[in-house]
């Protein structure tokens, strides 16, 4: 009759085992759904964006702006979350890049709308394009160090990962432009914004189509 008992003891260990790991990826594959809804809303809002400047509200352009980086946060988490398995430095880089870069354009953006109502002088509103633009090359960075591991592994399609590069040729030929280095052509807009809307936009798909793993097999 004891002798049955460390078989007993060695499956209660597991089955709890089994329902802890359960549990974790369930909450994980939450997050990551999360993240793709975010993903979709950042799109829309940024979208909104581009329409409310182009029609000369510049007030509600920086509204949808500021809702794009309030969103973009938790869904470069599930991004971040989905690709964490490969246990990659270069993911947890990419990742501090990104929250440093949204930050930076958080601040940009609520400076503008300061601005707008009369909040703030005008004179620190031009600083604010300081914040900005930093936090415009750290997301590039961490587009690239995220599309670098996309392509290193196999998690997701690899087409995510070039597509992740197209945006940081595009913002890399962008700021040479405004910066006169390239002379001639017109700033790139359209393709900066047009690709990294794709790219979020595919990070909102993989995130969303995330199947549950299966649990480990029970002890009998």
């Amino acid at each position: 009759m004891g002798a049955g008992r460390p078989d007993v003891t060695v499956a209660h260990n597991y089955q709890e085992l089994a329902t802890a790991w359960e549990v974790a990826t369930m909450g994980n594959i939450r997050l990551v759904r999360v993240g793709g809804i975010c993903a979709i809303l950042a799109v829309l809002s940024g979208i909104l964006a581009r329409i409310f400047f182009d029609s000369g509200d510049l007030v509600m352009g920086h509204w949808f702006d500021l809702l794009y980086g309030l969103f973009i946060i938790p869904a470069v988490l599930g991004f971040y979350q989905l690709l964490r398995r490969e246990g990659n430095v270069m993911l947890t880089l990419g990742l501090a890049s990104f929250v440093v870069g949204i930050m930076g354009s958080l601040f940009h953006e609520s400076v503008r709308l300061a601005v707008s109502y009369e909040l703030v002088s005008a004179a620190f509103g031009e600083v604010s394009w300081i914040g900005g633009g930093v936090g415009g090359l750290f997301i590039v960075i961490g587009v690239l160090l995220f599309s670098v591991v996309i392509l290193r592994t196999s998690v997701v399609a690899h087409w995510i990962g070039w597509t992740g590069l197209i945006v940081v040729v595009a913002h890399v030929v962008l700021g040479l432009v405004l910066f006169g280095v390239i002379e001639g052509i017109r700033p790139p807009w359209l393709i900066v914004l047009g690709s990294l809307m794709v790219w979020v936009l595919a990070m909102a798909v993989v995130m969303l189509r995330l199947k549950e793993p299966v649990a480990p097999d029970s002890v009998a």
